[in-house]
């Protein structure tokens, strides 16, 4: 049996040892704590997005990076985003200096060129996986793929049409347009209206330098406006193009050269959104974004498909995919750009806070859940993307590299003509001669 003073002795140890323990133990915590944190800090990942847009959008993607933020503590994206207006020559020069961000909105129109300078992540690894495709449109995953891999996914589905002021049609006493009308019945409608209407107020903008609308008028002759890495487009079918424009500037149908240089192709700038013509050539998912931004909030907007050919061959509307999301091929976080794409397309609470703004959603699923929660406008949307679909041919592929260029070649060649500045024959000739060159060098 131990003595009290054993016990006295030991008892005394013990709490000598305990205190040496609790003093290491909170040497060894702090220590510990300091590895944790550094240990969190190298868990910690970063990821820069990029997109293109107007504000709604900006608020809208805002929102859904700061949800996927919350649902991914460790994860933070850094937003960059801009207007239209130099956001591929931005990204340009950031993919040649290896500083593009890792998450990119990318356009079918530039996903060629891109995808096969090395600059895109090939996300065909990751599908199924951190990436669900299994409900997205298989025509829609072949659009985002180059070369049998997967570089961009769809972020909805959209249309080329005329946004057009429904409530100043009525007022006019004017019939909103048919599914089945003409350049002609166009020409005619916006000069009416710009008579009608007087000085100061025009029937349409003038889009004659776009060529994803221009595209359409070539499409209706039955080919594609580029084919086998060239253009297609001829010195008739780009003289009847710019003389129609031509007409409609001279009685106001469309936006005079000064004021089709001063707008942007930012909405809240466009003649439509600030009530001064009644007519604008977009894309369907931008209808929302129109509608919040107009001048007059009592108007209503009305979509249509884009004027038939007086002979067309084929029907030139057609389905595409809105914006892409894509990565970076150099991003250090890969598989972590999947997970956020996929948050984007799949997850239900991010979809539905980006709602169609970029575009009917592309998964099945999340179009049945939205139905019954649509706006009067995304209704409008929905309901024109399914006329589309009943009455297009099918996508032309992916535009060839040099793309860029000759868009911008296109439009400063619309400038020249808008502005008298040489004969339209002498700038076609340039403008064709031009294309073939700097695609046949892209090659």
């Amino acid at each position: 049996m131990i003595s009290t003073k054993k016990w006295v002795t030991l008892f005394c140890l013990s709490l000598l040892l305990f205190a040496t323990a609790c003093s290491n133990g909170a040497s060894n915590e702090s220590a510990s704590s300091g590895e944790t944190s550094q240990g969190d800090a190298a868990d910690k990942i970063e990821l820069r997005m990029t997109w293109w847009g107007s504000q709604t959008r900006h608020d809208l993607t805002t929102k859904v990076i700061k949800l996927f933020e919350e649902k991914h503590p460790n994860i933070t994206i850094k937003p960059e985003y801009s207007g239209w207006d130099g956001y591929f020559d931005k990204l340009t020069t950031q993919v040649a200096g290896s500083n593009a961000p890792d998450i990119i909105q990318m356009d079918y129109a530039f996903l060629t060129d891109f995808a096969r300078r090395g600059a895109l992540l090939d996300l065909t690894p990751y599908a199924d996986k951190e990436l669900r495709i299994a409900d997205h449109d298989k025509s829609m995953i072949k659009a985002g793929s180059i070369d049998d891999k997967l570089y961009a996914i769809t972020l909805g589905v959209n249309a080329p049409g005329v946004i057009y002021d429904a409530t100043l049609f009525q007022q006019l006493g004017i019939e909103e347009p048919k599914e089945s009308w003409t350049w002609d019945d166009f020409s005619a409608i916006a000069s009416k209206i710009a008579a009608d209407k007087g000085d100061g107020f025009y029937g349409s903008a003038d889009i004659s330098g776009a060529t994803n609308m221009f595209e359409v008028f070539v499409r209706q002759s039955g080919k594609g406006l580029f084919e086998d890495g060239t253009i297609t487009a001829t010195n008739d079918q780009l003289k009847q193009w710019f003389e129609m424009w031509a007409k409609l500037r001279e009685n106001r149908g469309a936006t005079s050269a000064e004021v089709t240089a001063s707008t942007t192709n930012a909405l809240e700038t466009r003649p439509i959104s600030l009530g001064t013509a009644a007519m604008d050539f977009a894309w369907s998912n931008q209808l929302l974004t129109f509608q919040q931004v107009n001048k007059n909030q009592d108007h209503k907007l009305g979509i249509q498909v884009l004027p038939h050919g007086v002979n067309e061959q084929r029907i030139g509307e057609y389905l595409k995919p809105g914006q892409f999301m894509s990565g970076y091929a150099k991003s250090k976080h890969p598989k972590e750009v999947a997970m956020f794409i996929d948050f984007m397309v799949n997850d239900p609470e991010a979809t539905a806070i980006l709602g169609s703004e970029r575009g009917v959603p592309v998964n099945a699923s999340i179009r049945e859940q939205m139905q019954p929660k649509l706006s009067e406008s995304e209704q409008v949307i929905f309901q024109f993307i399914d006329t589309v679909s009943k009455h297009s041919s099918e996508i032309s592929p992916p535009y060839p590299q040099g793309f860029a260029e000759v868009d911008t070649s296109f439009k400063s060649a619309s400038e020249q003509i808008a502005f008298g500045q040489g004969s339209m024959t002498d700038i076609i000739t340039q403008f064709i001669e031009g294309a073939k060159a700097t695609l046949a060098s892209s090659q």
